[in-house]
């Protein structure tokens, strides 16, 4: 038996997208490490999302996984620059699976955390971190909200050679 790669993007979705007990553990456990966050149930969705008009992009996520708490993280694998600014590209990522949440008849504060966490093997951010964590912030890195736990949008990059 051959062994995948899991920096490949199709074994990446193969392996972490299965519906099995086991897939669905691994997923956790990767969530769990991550995410820095206990991990005790996820839902892989589907990783289309719907354009609201016709010429507006249609992203297919490569992972999209719905915690217990209704909580969104979408898992990307990126193993190589494209033509797009990859930075921008999840930034809108991001904010379309934010944006996408029903909030009809709801006050701002029931929108529940998205977050795209993001495997790179290049290196976009000029610092020596493995991890990268980015939040709104105000000009001068004042926090956009002062409580950790209202801040509903991460960007979290994961690099690896």
């Amino acid at each position: 038996m051959r062994s995948a790669n899991l920096l490949n993007d199709f074994a990446f979705k193969y392996v972490f997208g299965e519906d099995c007990k086991e897939a669905n553990d691994a997923l956790k456990s990767l969530l769990t490490v991550f995410l820095e966050r206990k991990v005790n149930r996820v839902v892989v969705k589907n990783s289309e999302m719907v354009k609201d008009y016709s010429k507006m992009k249609s992203p297919r996520l490569d992972l999209l996984v719905e915690f217990d708490d209704r909580t969104m993280v979408d898992l990307e694998m990126q193993l190589r620059q494209t033509k797009d600014n990859l930075p921008i590209r999840f930034s809108y990522y991001l904010a379309r699976l934010h944006g996408s949440q029903q909030l009809e008849g709801k006050y701002y504060k029931q929108l529940k955390e998205t977050i795209v966490l993001v495997f790179f093997n290049v290196n976009i951010i000029e610092n020596d971190n493995i991890c990268n964590t980015f939040r709104l912030k105000c000009d001068g890195d004042l926090p956009l909200v002062k409580d950790e736990k209202e801040d509903r949008m991460k960007l979290r990059t994961i690099e690896f050679e």
